[in-house]
């Protein structure tokens, strides 16, 4: 027969080990994110060059469209820049709904275009089962996002900095890496 102990000490000990055991399995499985090592040092000059030079690139605007006034009363917003698209739903004045996907994390985009129309649905790492959908986007407008998106996922597939290329440039590249032949 086996003992039982009875020491408060001991009961308290065995569930902090338990709720370590769980966190750990958690982070494994990657449902908890490990936080990086932190390391304390200071920015050299060099370091805070570059960083505000990746800062001023990041507001660079690759693509703004705005959906059709009359089909929607007061119109959603698609903005895409060099790290994330942004999608600002709105339901009333003043009010809205903003989401922003950073571009890496979207895994497909996809667009359905009409004579005059078009929607843009786009799915992303953190949100599979609920994919964004933007209706009512000019045909135009729909196609040039589609197209701009998927050029940037295959770059970021194919591990390419786009941070040092040109605007006008990756404007171009992008639409022309993410056009597909449809016949």
């Amino acid at each position: 027969m086996v003992k039982r102990k009875k020491s408060s000490g001991d009961s308290l000990e065995s569930v902090v080990d338990i709720f370590e055991a769980v966190k750990l399995a958690m982070t494994r499985r990657g449902f908890i994110r490990q936080k990086p090592g932190t390391k304390k040092h200071p920015l050299t000059r060099k370091d805070r060059k570059q960083l505000l030079g990746i800062a001023m690139k990041a507001h660079d605007m690759l693509f703004t469209a705005n959906t059709v006034f009359p089909l929607t009363l007061f119109p959603d917003t698609v903005t895409m820049d060099r790290e994330k698209l942004t999608i600002a739903k709105r339901a009333f004045f003043r009010v809205a709904k903003i989401t922003s996907v950073p571009i890496r994390d979207i895994l497909s985009v996809e667009a359905n275009v009409g004579p005059f129309f078009g929607s843009v649905h786009t799915s992303s790492r953190y949100f599979i089962t609920n994919p964004y959908t933007v209706n009512f986007l000019r045909r135009k407008d729909a196609l040039r996002l589609q197209r701009l998106l998927q050029g940037y996922i295959i770059a970021h597939e194919q591990d390419i900095d786009c941070v040092s290329i040109d605007k006008d440039r990756l404007i171009i590249l992008l639409q022309d890496l993410g056009k597909g032949d449809t016949g």
